[in-house]
């Protein structure tokens, strides 16, 4: 008499198991070193409060455990801060590609840093929650401390550089004014030196109308200088080596007052900007104000390099305080980079030691 078959009901429960828990998707915190610890910074979440572009480059050192993977969800984490952060509504546009570029020689154009081809993984509107105040070193990955982006179409990551691009805009009447998201920052800078030699109506009574930002002075970052002048009049910002000794402006044939002194030994290069007034009159009294960008290539060459800034302003024929100024001696190894601003200009402001907190998850 034949047997009768056998039913294997614990193979028919198991299979589905089995299938469920592969599809568990996983979770990868970049940088690794914040994956419950608070990091050193923050960052203000694009379309909290105003439209807002931020562009972060992902180095393949932080994503080895994603080659192969496929990304199917972003969030980023609030910060420590002993306040309670308001909720609200953002929309945002979220683009993903494999940059050409790595953090160490990231653009500020945005177009310049994605890869092609660019995928469109997310549009829609995100909630941003209303968080309790959060004390001590460690900030959970919970509900209330997160911005969770689902992403509508999943990013396979083959390699290389991620280029994260977030669209940010306010859904009008739910603004989050108030939500900083986890940063970190890498704390190299460079030097700066006052010479002195300005004069004017600008800048106060040291007439020191001319700054070079230290923690600008990055390789592979932009130094950035700005100037007070007289509205809508063009500033000329010289480079090059100081002088220690001062030499009168109006040797040159200017006429100038006393005290305009040129603290450069050589001219290396002349940049023109005009001195663009704030919309606020309460600022009038500050002048215009022109700002010039250098890029400094992310390589050792550029380490300890000194020069020094004077700026002319045409319309008074008068000089800026001089800045001699020198790059930081080392390279940034956060292999993440930042680009910010408006989303309506075609670059930002570029910073290749400083990123926000992430948290991928992927399966």
């Amino acid at each position: 008499m034949p047997m009768p078959p056998i039913r294997c009901v614990t193979c028919v429960v198991l299979l589905p198991i089995t299938a469920l828990v592969a599809q568990t998707p996983s979770t990868l915190v970049v940088p690794a070193a914040y994956t419950t610890n608070d990091a050193n910074s923050h960052e203000w979440m694009g379309g909290a409060a105003t439209n807002y572009r931020q562009q972060t480059l992902i180095g393949a050192s932080h994503l080895t455990a994603l080659v192969g993977r496929t990304l199917t969800a972003i969030e980023l984490r609030r910060t420590v801060k002993k306040i309670a952060f308001q909720g609200g509504r953002a929309n945002m546009t979220v683009t993903m590609s494999t940059s050409p570029n790595t953090p160490l020689t990231s653009s500020p154009t945005f177009a310049a840093n994605a890869g092609a081809p660019a995928v469109q993984v997310f549009t829609g509107a995100v909630t941003l929650p209303t968080s309790p105040p959060v004390t001590g070193t460690t900030v959970a990955w919970s509900a209330n401390n997160v911005v969770r982006i689902d992403l509508q179409t999943p990013f396979l990551y083959l390699g290389g550089t991620i280029c994260l691009d977030i669209l940010g805009q306010p859904v009008v009447g739910l603004n989050a004014d108030w939500w900083l998201a986890d940063a970190t920052y890498e704390d190299i800078q460079g030097t700066v030196t006052d010479l002195g030699g300005g004069c004017g109506i600008y800048g106060g009574p040291n007439h020191q109308w001319s700054t070079v930002e230290e923690n600008s002075l990055v390789p592979g970052g932009q130094a950035r200088f700005f100037a007070y002048g007289t509205p809508w009049g063009f500033g000329l910002a010289a480079f090059g080596q100081k002088s220690l000794v001062g030499t009168p402006l109006s040797m040159f044939g200017f006429n100038s007052a006393p005290g305009c002194n040129l603290f450069l030994n050589s001219v290396d290069a002349i940049m023109i900007e005009m001195f663009a007034p704030d919309s606020d009159p309460l600022m009038a009294n500050q002048g215009g104000r022109a700002d010039v960008l250098i890029a400094l290539p992310g390589t050792p060459s550029v380490l300890g390099v000194t020069m020094t800034t004077q700026w002319l302003d045409w319309m008074q024929t008068a000089t800026s305080n001089a800045i001699e100024w020198t790059v930081a001696g080392s390279l940034p190894t956060l292999d993440m980079a930042q680009i910010e601003g408006n989303p309506a200009l075609p670059y930002g402001q570029l910073t290749n030691n400083f990123a926000p907190v992430l948290r991928f998850e992927y399966q």
